[in-house]
């Protein structure tokens, strides 16, 4: 149940970032590129805060949850028929058993939770290249050196991810962080880690992933062996790639190890979440644990349009492999036209193997902030079952996208409480 509710603490300086030292930081310290969108600020500085309890809720969903969507997903890396109803193409497939086969396992998660009138309520697993380390690294920072101080930032992500890479080279080998070279918000996030990175001794490459080539069993970039590949790069998307079986052959040799592992493409898909519905009798006890967080989910087949329209205000379609809030339609905010459209745009393209869920929607309490009464989508990272920090974004209406505002997260005492 919710402990009292979660609110924005204004800072003494009502607009922070119009400090030009602040909002140049942004830039030159937290490489934090796009801190607006279509004119708007994306990002500020008044920071959210959790008391105990909430953020012991937040961990304890998060941590379950993943726990719960790594069971389930694991399923479709046993059974043929489970992993051919996430409609994956061939080669996408070939990556995700190179790391299952070579025990290839780590994992950085980010659980998506909402703040429902129940609580928090996970509704995705951004398992596969989740983002918002430059955000959940610099923001927190800026917030204390405009003055808050009364609270605790609970987010290590970047340093604990820094350490796993570091891990996996077992000494030998450069590790090759992956983006898109086209994109500037996926660049922010590869430079961010090669700093620390460096900062740390570790030799860590930015390059595109066909950029990748075969050496003895591994692979190299030019002449630098590679021996661990960090990806801000979905892996659905290095399908027809040239150098592919180069990358396979070499994780399934264990030359190569990667983070996050190809084998959580899976669990990145939102179908996973309607799966563990359907396998909850075989589940384990500790992974059934988790249901009581998710929303009750479907595939789209499985559920009558009949019912959907019937019931628009309940449901919330999405795209199993959106992504940044793409492709997700929330019913109570879409007209009844619009909404039957896209169902049936959905349902056409899940009959073509374009995978599509539904999912109860969670409504969500509003929190009071200096912006007004807000929605929170509070990103909860999860690296090898291990809480190591917050993204959190907020919103007017329930739908978190790249548009959303992005504020620190502290966790503080109870009132009349110290630090």
């Amino acid at each position: 149940m919710p402990t009292g509710s979660i609110r924005v603490a204004p800072l003494g300086v009502r607009d922070p970032l119009a400090n030009p030292v602040f909002e140049q930081a942004l830039a030159r310290n937290y490489l934090i590129f796009d801190a607006y969108v279509s004119g708007e600020r994306r990002v500020d500085l008044h920071p959210i805060v959790l008391t105990p309890q909430q953020h012991e809720q937040a961990v304890l969903c998060a941590t379950t949850t993943a726990k719960l969507i790594a069971e389930v997903a694991s399923l479709a890396h046993e059974d043929e028929t489970e992993a051919a109803c996430y409609g994956f193409a061939s080669e996408v497939r070939r990556l995700a058993t190179a790391s299952w086969k070579a025990h290839d396992r780590s994992a950085l998660y980010r659980i998506d939770l909402l703040w429902g009138q129940a609580g928090f309520q996970a509704c995705e697993v951004n398992a596969d290249c989740p983002g918002g380390h430059n955000e959940a690294l610099g923001l927190p920072l800026l917030s204390q050196a405009a003055g808050f101080w009364s609270g605790i930032n609970p987010t290590t992500v970047l340093a604990s991810l820094c350490d796993a890479l570091i891990e996996l080279t077992r000494g030998e080998g450069a590790i090759a962080l992956l983006y898109a070279t086209a994109y500037a918000e996926d660049l922010q996030v590869c430079a961010l880690i090669q700093r620390e990175l460096a900062r740390r001794g570790a030799t860590a490459l930015l390059a595109s992933p066909t950029s990748l080539r075969r050496k003895g069993a591994g692979l190299c970039i030019g002449k630098q062996r590679v021996s661990v590949l960090y990806r801000y790069f979905p892996t659905e998307y290095m399908e027809g790639q040239r150098n592919l079986s180069a990358i396979v052959d070499a994780v399934a040799s264990g030359a190569v190890r990667t983070l996050s592992n190809f084998a959580e493409i899976y669990t990145q898909s939102k179908l996973a979440f309607a799966r563990a519905f359907v396998h909850k009798s075989r589940l384990s006890a500790a992974a059934a644990e988790g249901l009581c967080f998710l929303p009750t989910t479907y595939a789209i087949a499985d559920i009558p349009d009949s019912q959907l329209l019937r019931e628009r205000a309940s449901w919330v379609l999405k795209r199993a492999l959106g992504r940044v809030g793409e492709e997700v339609f929330v019913g109570t905010l879409l007209a009844e036209d619009d909404w039957a459209q896209v169902l049936l745009r959905a349902r056409a393209e899940h009959e073509q193997g374009e995978i599509w869920i539904v999912q109860q929607f969670v409504p969500q309490q509003a929190i009071e902030s200096p912006y007004g009464p807000l929605l929170l989508t509070l990103g909860a990272y999860v690296l090898n079952g291990q809480f190591c920090g917050y993204f959190a974004r907020l919103t007017p209406d329930s739908h978190a996208s790249h548009s959303a505002l992005c504020l620190p997260v502290f966790v503080v005492p109870e009132s009349g409480k110290e630090p």
